[in-house]
């Protein structure tokens, strides 16, 4: 008896779970959904949002769209839109709610701030549809705003964030990206300032300095400074008329940055002017000697400078942090190590030394080296110090080197040749020893590079350095003599 007692009231505690479960939470859900569903002012796919207008009895922003993510202002003048904000503002306008109605027919609207409107959104759909809401003050705890449809006199309460993703300028809808680009699918870069010249080409996704010299690039670096122009922002907008000022820089910029990209390698072309403080009006005088009573404000425009991305029509400017990044030479972008490579895609390599030619290969599973054609399996850590050695920074440069054998790179002491899939990727050759390291250059480089003697030690190797021994044989115990 007293088991069954237990057994119904497990039963009835499922069935109370159950309950809890599905009409509770599980229905609680889908009644507030369905409620979200029926405050819905309208019900329309962000994505067919093909026009926005934002109206404040200051401002009157049309926003068009002009692709899936990009859109462009129209009014109040034509200009660059943020495209990700514009998106943001779509769908946030797609999902407006009402909390409640306040207050039916309203006789007083202006008390809510309502007539006139503080700010009015209208949209157009692509078939042609508008929608609108005009927005008043927000309510005394500050978590609703007061609202209400064209042609309503009914007083609602929609959520105050809402309406605040809509309460914007025009500044804060323009494009405000430096430069517009696909970091990864940059193909080349070429950037002039005072500190010199630096020509970047990307080839089988490495990064090469050229110019008279073909140097290897450091990709880390290259990475940063294409991240720089990528995501940096706008300081601030130039709204003047160039043609009334003297000079904006433009013609000696302090930098100038021209990239290509993507397959049809588009061009991008970024030339940076003078410091705000040095533009000058045309009859205006400006003063050569130094302020020493200068203004935070003076302070500020002298730490901007005006920009110009010749794929836009507006003028900008670009704070000092920004030319602290991309005022490089070419020596900052030069690889210090000895060789370049991808470490993860090296699958076998060959290393010549006094002591014989030795191949290695990854093993099928890929997690062990093995040696020759009878696969011994190799020691970890002599595989990869191959790899270690050809990594590790140099000691130094000859950019301008004399005949091989002068280093005796004419017979070399060591040879180094690194594969993927059959594909030679690097080949590097060591020469002879000096008093700080030993010559050695990468095939396709035309600098010679004093690389760290401790490379010798990891290449200087033999078989017996680089396969596993094997495992010693169990010893065998001697059976027991039987006593008598």
């Amino acid at each position: 008896m007293r088991f069954r007692g237990t057994l119904v009231l497990l039963l009835i505690c499922a069935a109370l779970g159950a309950f809890v479960y599905f009409y509770e939470i599980k229905g609680g859900e889908e009644r507030e959904k369905k409620k979200q569903e029926t405050n819905r002012l309208w019900k329309v796919d962000s994505a067919t949002i093909q026009q926005i207008d934002l109206i404040t009895p200051q401002e009157h922003i049309t926003a068009v769209r002009k692709g899936d993510k990009e859109w462009k202002i129209t009014a109040p003048r034509a200009v660059d839109a943020d495209g990700d904000e514009l998106n943001r503002i779509a769908s946030s306008a797609a999902e407006i709610t009402r909390e409640s109605v306040l207050e039916a027919n309203a006789r007083d609207l202006a008390r809510f701030g309502l007539e006139p409107p503080q700010l009015t959104l209208r949209i157009k759909t692509k078939d042609g549809k508008e929608h609108e809401i005009r927005y008043g003050e927000n309510n005394p705890t500050g978590n609703s705003a007061y609202a209400r449809l064209p042609g309503s006199s009914d007083v609602m309460l929609v959520a105050g964030y809402t309406a605040s993703t809509f309460r914007k300028k025009l500044d804060d809808l323009r494009n405000r990206a430096v430069l517009n680009f696909e970091q990864y699918e940059t193909n080349s870069l070429d950037l002039q300032s005072d500190r010199g010249n630096v020509q970047l080409t990307k080839d089988n996704d490495k990064w090469w300095l050229q110019g008279k010299q073909h140097w290897a690039a450091d990709s880390a670096a290259v990475s940063g400074l294409l991240s720089t122009l990528a995501s940096s922002r706008v300081k601030e907008f130039f709204d003047g008329n160039p043609d009334d000022y003297t000079s904006l820089g433009f013609e000696k910029p302090l930098v100038d940055v021209r990239l290509t990209f993507g397959k049809d390698r588009a061009i991008k072309h970024l030339t940076i002017g003078l410091e705000k403080s040095k533009l000058a009006m045309k009859g205006q005088k400006v003063s050569k000697k130094p302020d020493q009573k200068k203004g935070t404000a003076d302070v500020a425009s002298s730490e901007i400078y005006i920009a110009r991305d010749e794929s836009r029509p507006e003028l900008f400017f670009v704070d000092k942090e920004f030319m602290d990044k991309v005022r490089k030479a070419p020596a900052d972008f030069r690889d210090k190590a000895l060789a370049s490579f991808q470490r993860w895609d090296i699958d076998s390599m060959t290393l010549a030394n006094a002591k014989g030619t030795f191949n290695l290969a990854k093993s099928e599973g890929g997690g062990d080296w093995v040696l020759g054609d009878s696969k011994k399996k190799a020691k970890w850590d002599a595989a990869n110090g191959i790899l270690d050695a050809l990594e590790k920074p140099v000691k130094e440069f000859i950019d301008s080197p004399a005949a091989p054998a002068t280093y005796g790179l004419d017979k070399p002491a060591i040879r180094v040749v690194l594969r993927q899939k059959g594909q030679v990727k690097l080949e590097c050759e060591f020469g002879k020893e000096t008093k700080d390291g030993v010559y050695a250059q990468v095939k396709g480089e035309t600098s010679v590079k004093v690389a760290d003697k401790e490379s010798m030690e990891k290449l200087g190797k033999g078989e017996s350095d680089l396969v596993e021994p094997p495992a010693a044989a169990p010893p065998t115990t001697a059976p027991a003599t039987p006593k008598k």
